[in-house]
């Protein structure tokens, strides 16, 4: 007679388990079988959980000297079995502030991303942009899966507010769609120009995405006044995936020399596919 052993789930990252299958002794009338007690069966349940790790959802932020803030998330990649704690510190404080300093996963929130909140640092430098890392710290835990495993650390730039330059703001993670899903970023000049400054932005690929408006003059009265680009997904019938463009920012045209050819970062858009 054939007996069926069923693995059950759990959320850790156990590895391999084994345990015993327990044959109890026999009873019968027939004397020879009453109280015969057969092997037992050793057994052994696979693991199917996710090896230990951390999730950022990105490890490259922007921040700025006029105390802007960049956000990552993180979160664990497997269940552990006791708290994981992870410290959080800036290389350079002149340049950036993290907050909170430590982050605690507990086998109940392990897979709720954590937000790790990087403020810029003003200074009154013209020092052009600064990098900078947030390190974070081994993790320490009971678990010994997570125990001493290392975290990435997070790059960051601090963007100068000194110097005459083109602030562009935007998220880690632009998305648009075919659908025809839209997302927006800023763009500023950090100090007064002595006439207007007109900047072009214009896409790398108009058969994914379009791009409004695509001119931005800044004055001396409204050159900190942020102005928003809108980028809009565009459609197409091709099952091409989701492909990434670029809002291009040319190089800015003044008759302020400290303007006059400044090229503002580009910007990269992920356009998602419905194909």
């Amino acid at each position: 007679q054939t007996v069926t052993v069923t693995g059950v789930d759990d959320a850790l990252t156990d590895g391999p388990q084994t345990y015993t299958l327990v044959l109890g002794p026999a009873t019968s009338s027939d004397v020879t079988y009453s109280g015969f007690n057969p092997n037992d069966v050793s057994a052994t349940n696979a693991d199917n959980e996710v090896t230990a790790g951390f999730m950022f959802d990105t490890t490259s932020l922007i921040v700025s000297e006029f105390h802007d803030s960049d956000i990552a998330q993180l979160s664990l990649s497997s269940a552990p079995t006791a708290n994981v704690v992870i410290t959080l510190s800036s290389t350079d404080t002149t340049e950036g502030s993290v907050m909170p300093a430590t982050l605690t996963f507990t086998p109940q929130n392990w897979n709720v991303p954590q937000m790790v909140i990087v403020t810029g640092v003003d200074d009154t430098l013209a020092d052009g942009p600064i990098t900078f890392s947030i390190i974070t710290s081994a993790a320490s835990s009971a678990d010994t899966a997570y125990n001493g495993l290392a975290v990435p650390d997070i790059t960051v730039v601090n963007l100068d507010n000194d110097g005459a330059t083109v602030d562009v703001r935007a998220g880690n993670n632009l998305r648009v769609s075919e659908t025809g899903q839209t997302a927006t970023f800023r763009v500023a000049l950090t100090v007064a120009p002595t006439a207007n400054v007109t900047c072009t932005v214009m896409s790398s690929d108009t058969t994914e995405g379009t791009i409004s408006p695509t001119t931005l003059t800044f004055t001396p009265a409204n050159y900190d006044v942020f102005q928003t680009v809108t980028v809009t997904g565009v459609d197409d019938q091709i099952d091409d995936g989701d492909v990434v463009f670029f809002a291009r920012m040319l190089p800015c045209t003044s008759t302020d020399p400290a303007y006059q050819g400044s090229n503002p970062q580009d910007v990269a858009i992920l356009n998602r596919d419905n194909d």
